[in-house]
């Protein structure tokens, strides 16, 4: 994923930079040209490598805005709350008087947006792995998760469309999500209370609150069970690697045999589960992590293992659980 945050930072050097309406102008700038060279690709990009772009510079906004609040300039601008938000609308404001040196920088950085994005599309579309960003080199890492039952080594084969593995067949070894997708504290503005737990199913977010406007936010997977799901619920139980059973479409399907499958690597389940009150919905952990930030046919709100173990220390029975 490209590293937006260190390319906006360049232009954050001016002068200027602590004007909120001059960040807020920058920002805008920065994704109505990002937009505007995803939509000129032939052929166009999927949906969903749109989304995980505009994701991708929100968050770097989010952050530049955040350490900039914290060091005391200005006023902070217009930055996402992890989905993509449009350029402000109003009375025309009068034009910023910038230096040609300012006209420069803010240039050239939005012209590294455009070209680093279009690397990474290239990339991508000739299935070339991008090098890691020193960000993720920061990712924080759950504390070790209790040992389970060794699993036997068992080749890593889809059996649906949507990329999700048979039952027993453990994917944990591919669980390099993109940086969009990986844990990582935002801005988050909401009237929760913090301690509790969002559920964005259309953006593929969960975001556990804290204060002062944070929230830490995980990437999910959504299961057709949950297409429904909405609304305040809470956590009703938690099961640590929980057994799975098989469901009557899955055998039909012949995607699954009949019968219970113990918990332990390569359960669909994951090693945790969450229950809610309403008692036919959870949020689980999963064998197939190549499926976090999709839509797929079965289970209900999955997450990457290392993240629902995480997420499962810091909540307890009776935390609320909105669904958007």
């Amino acid at each position: 994923m490209v590293d937006y945050y260190a390319i906006l930072a360049k232009a954050m050097n001016a002068p200027e930079a602590a004007d909120a309406r001059w960040r807020r102008d920058i920002y805008a700038r920065a994704r109505q040209m990002l937009v505007t060279q995803l939509q000129a690709r032939q052929p166009p990009p999927a949906p969903a490598e749109i989304r995980a772009e505009r994701a991708a510079l929100d968050a770097a906004i989010a952050r530049l805005e955040s350490e900039l609040s914290r060091a005391g300039v200005g006023e902070q601008g217009d930055i996402a709350e992890g989905t993509y938000v449009a350029p402000r609308r109003g009375p025309i404001a009068k034009p910023l008087k910038l230096s040609s040196t300012t006209w420069v920088a803010v240039a050239c950085a939005a012209a590294a947006v455009v070209a680093a994005g279009y690397v990474y599309w290239i990339q991508h579309a000739h299935k070339v792995a991008p090098s890691r960003t020193a960000a993720s080199n920061m990712q924080q890492r759950a504390a070790p998760a209790p040992a389970a039952p060794a699993a036997p080594a068992t080749p890593v084969v889809a059996t649906t469309k949507d990329g999700d593995l048979p039952p027993g067949v453990d994917g944990t070894a591919d669980a390099d999500l993109p940086y969009v997708f990986r844990r990582q504290p935002t801005f988050y503005r909401t009237l929760q209370p913090p301690g509790t737990v969002i559920v964005d199913k259309v953006q593929h977010f969960l975001y556990f609150i804290q204060p002062n406007n944070v929230a830490l936010r995980y990437g999910i997977g959504v299961g057709e069970d949950c297409i429904d799901l909405a609304g305040l619920r809470r956590i009703a139980g938690k099961t640590e690697w929980p057994a799975w059973e098989a469901t009557p479409d899955m055998i039909k399907r012949r995607l699954a045999k009949p019968g219970t499958l113990p918990g332990g690597p390569g359960n669909p389940l994951g090693a945790r589960a969450l229950e809610l009150d309403d008692h036919a919905s959870r949020i689980n952990g999963t064998n197939a992590p190549k499926t976090i930030g999709t839509s797929v046919v079965f289970g209900c709100i999955r997450m990457v293992n290392d993240d629902i173990a995480d997420l499962y220390n810091r909540v307890q029975v009776g935390t609320s659980v909105v669904v958007n």
